[in-house]
């Protein structure tokens, strides 16, 4: 059960989530049109095509319309293409790569207006779509730097879509745009840690903490060099039987990389080859860059040369 102080903790922890800067307006997507039904087809198809090609037809239709947003160089066209063809085309929105490119392609432009308009013009076919489309939504805000819109967004979907996965999300959104001190500094009281107050708030929103949300919460307190906090998280983990794995351990690799404590990173790599999870191409990778940081060259050939043969026997047993 959740104690009454981390109980008011999480409450304000929620208040950031919903302090968001104000949205631009959902643009109301006409309502989809009815194709006109091929010869010998019935209205029941919907949107089925007779023809014997519509698949690949279709299939063209996007990557064209794909190549064309790709292209483009207005952000404002680029909106209004996008809005357009997401309006009319129920495939266009299911295709998680568009979205990436246009949402890419604006931020670069430093147009956060226009990836608001963008996305928000996709808030009204939430309720409809699963709930892998609701996530994407809230994703994308951060990876366009702007963390409160995510935030609004998520606080916004209905119940069915408020899931671990949406909220993994939206800390991965504070953390993708660096705005990882935003979400919990506010609530730091001594001895306590503030990204502690994440979990309760799932819990009490009726959602499981899994191995994605303490992995958030362990890069950003790691990239953050707090290293006390980032402690606590693993003690979490292991009251609540969730099993840290290797991402967990590369987590703690970059911080400890970072702040120069080379051996305790070689402890930590030599524990995942004795215990497990075993080590990664990103966990020797992370040691090696750690040597040569240090100017240990030799010990960083070495482990090289040790990433090389696993490698090479890992794609033997493979064969």
């Amino acid at each position: 059960m959740v104690s009454p102080a981390a109980y008011s903790r999480a409450r304000r922890l929620f208040s950031v989530f919903s302090s968001t800067t104000p949205r631009a307006q959902a643009l109301k997507p006409a309502s989809e049109p009815a194709l006109a039904p091929a010869p010998g087809q019935t209205a029941a198809d919907g949107e089925v095509d007779a023809k014997p090609h519509a698949g690949r037809n279709r299939g063209k239709s996007i990557g064209k319309i794909l190549r064309v947003i790709s292209e483009e160089r207005d952000p404002d066209k680029l909106v209004s293409q996008f809005i357009t063809a997401s309006t009319m085309s129920r495939n266009f929105r299911d295709n998680r790569r568009v979205y990436e490119v246009a949402v890419s392609r604006l931020a670069s432009y430093g147009r956060r207006d226009a990836v608001a308009a963008l996305l928000d013009s996709q808030k009204p076919f939430i309720e409809a779509s699963g709930e892998g489309f609701a996530v994407r939504l809230v994703r994308l805000y951060g990876r366009a730097s702007m963390p409160s819109h995510a935030a609004a967004t998520f606080l916004d979907l209905p119940p069915k879509h408020k899931s671990v996965t949406a909220f993994n999300a939206l800390l991965a959104a504070y953390i993708d745009s660096g705005d990882f001190d935003k979400l919990v500094a506010a609530f730091q009281e001594p001895g306590l840690s503030a990204a502690l107050d994440v979990i309760p708030l799932m819990e009490k929103c009726g959602l499981t903490p899994d191995e994605i949300s303490f992995n958030s919460l362990l890069n950003g307190f790691y990239n953050n060099g707090r290293f006390d906090d980032a402690e606590k998280v693993w003690q979490m983990m292991k009251e609540r039987n969730v099993k840290p794995n290797t991402k967990s351990y590369n987590a703690k690799l970059r911080g400890l990389v970072a702040e120069g404590r080379i051996e305790d990173a070689v402890a930590v790599f030599e524990t995942m080859q004795k215990d497990g999870p075993k080590p990664d191409s990103v966990s020797y990778n992370e040691l090696i860059r750690g040597y040569y940081k240090e100017g240990r060259l030799d010990e960083a050939k070495k482990l090289y040369g040790d990433l090389v043969k696993n490698d090479w026997c890992t794609r033997l047993g493979n064969i």
